[in-house]
């Protein structure tokens, strides 16, 4: 993984440093030829107004053709320079050395007229290509003038290679700076590479033991960048996973418990009642304990497939509009027997009659008879139970609230986990700690949650909300 993450960290690397350099190189190329290119020019204009008035003074007599001929050949130096006439013809200077070229009306009386027509230095990039071929000189030309009359013009023609004679120092700068940056580059690249591929190979091998069951395994946090975000949610995962075995574990044996309890019950009564073990006139008593053994089981078993259905998706919604206010009613006359058997205090405080919510009325009575069957379950003799509704814009509040033994703060987070240990949590060792798991997962899927409330020693309060069938206008 190092080599073919570092490779390609190099190549993007370089290639990005390439095409920087090569803009940047290109700029300044562009920016020094330009600058040069005007120097230059600027140059074959002083030495075309020279030799304009060098050829006045020369028509005055105020200078010898010598020194003429001298001030020509110093400008010839490094270019070509041409004297015409009007007529495009060579101007013949005694003792100059003649460097134009056979000329024609027809080759220079284009650039003659516009010459001409300025009196002022003209420039010229290319043209001329019959005598030094397409684009390749700069031809600076000044009108000649003698007693006062234009007689000609002057051409000063400069090879355009000639203004590049600085470049190439320049670009050995560039290539000696582009050789060290891409050196820097590449020490940079493989720095971060391994900064990279070192916690990612930690990854990888915590990944692997992970994959083999050790629930130990960490990987360090290097830094805060999305490197460490990852390793720091890996750890986080780890942990999930820790807790979430630790209570898979608990909830298997609390489950190997509750099936293997009432199996034991009923295989024992039947071993008796068929040795003989149980006398006759008493096993009818016995085969009700059997019974009602297998009813515990049955619920077991079907709490178990609910929660299993409703986690799947499989367990589909039927959503009615139907009064909040009786299920809950029936839900306390179903459980009539056992409330009498506690002698317990009943408060049933409604907010309007009829209260229509928008639910799966099977589903939200389950959840209800889940909620007042663990409230009297762990409330004591003459303990009180407390049925709640409450509108709260559009939906309605319903609260099932205990005066009981209540719930530790630290088990408040995970009553309703399903597998969490339920000698734990609310239910002291009794059930399974399936019922909350259903309650929560039944009222999810109705796009609402559950919250619950609680004091040691003084009770505890489930609330949770549902739509309302109707609900009222905003104004």
């Amino acid at each position: 993984m190092f080599h073919r993450l570092f490779m390609r960290m190099a190549v993007n690397f370089m290639t990005v440093l390439m095409i920087v350099l090569l803009v940047l190189g290109g700029l300044v190329s562009r920016f020094m030829w330009i600058n040069q290119l005007n120097s230059g020019v600027d140059l074959m204009k002083q030495e075309a107004k020279a030799i304009a008035q060098n050829y006045q003074d020369l028509s005055d007599y105020q200078i010898t053709t010598r020194v003429f001929a001298s001030s020509i050949n110093e400008a010839a130096a490094d270019s070509s320079v041409w004297l015409v006439d009007k007529n495009g013809l060579q101007l013949n200077i005694t003792g100059l050395d003649s460097s134009t070229p056979d000329l024609t009306q027809e080759d220079v009386k284009t650039y003659m007229k516009a010459v001409l027509q300025s009196g002022e230095p003209m420039t010229f990039q290319g043209g001329f290509e019959r005598y030094f071929g397409k684009n390749a000189v700069m031809t600076v030309a000044m009108p000649l003038s003698s007693r006062g009359e234009t007689v000609g013009a002057v051409f000063i023609h400069k090879k355009l290679e000639m203004f590049n004679t600085g470049f190439i120092p320049l670009f050995r700068e560039l290539w000696m700076a582009a050789m060290m940056a891409s050196l820097l580059g590449l020490v940079l690249t493989a720095y971060t590479a391994l900064r990279i591929t070192r916690p990612l190979r930690e990854l990888a091998a915590a990944a692997k033991r992970l994959g083999q069951g050790d629930m130990s395994v960490k990987v360090r946090v290097y830094a805060d960048d999305e490197i460490g975000e990852v390793s720091g949610a890996f750890n986080n995962m780890v942990d999930a996973l820790k807790d979430m075995e630790e209570q898979r574990k608990g909830f298997v044996a609390n489950v190997s418990h509750e099936l293997r309890s009432p199996i034991t019950s009923i295989a024992g009564y039947l071993q008796g009642m068929l040795d003989g073990t149980i006398p006759k006139e008493e096993q009818h008593k016995y085969m009700q304990v059997v019974y009602d053994e297998t009813q515990r089981l049955t619920r077991l078993i079907r709490d178990l497939l609910d929660l299993s259905r409703i986690e799947s998706g499989n367990m589909p919604m039927n959503p009615i509009d139907f009064n909040i206010n009786e299920l809950m009613r029936r839900v306390l006359i179903k459980y009539e027997g056992r409330i009498d058997e506690k002698n317990m205090e009943i408060d049933a405080d409604f907010a309007q009659e009829p209260c229509l919510v928008h639910a799966d009325m099977d589903r939200i009575e389950q959840v209800v008879s889940n909620l007042v069957d663990n409230a009297i379950k762990f409330c004591g003799q003459y303990g009180k139970l407390t049925l709640l509704t409450r509108i709260q814009g559009s939906e309605c509040a319903v609260s099932v609230i205990d005066d009981g033994a209540g719930i530790d703060e630290k088990d408040l987070p995970h009553v309703f986990d399903r597998f969490y240990t339920v000698d734990k949590a609310h239910t002291s060792g009794k059930g399974t700690g399936l019922g909350l798991s259903i309650v929560r997962q039944i009222l999810l899927q109705h796009g609402h949650d559950i919250a619950v409330s609680s004091t040691k020693g003084e009770g505890t309060n489930f609330t949770f909300a549902l739509d309302l069938a109707n609900p009222p206008k905003k104004v």
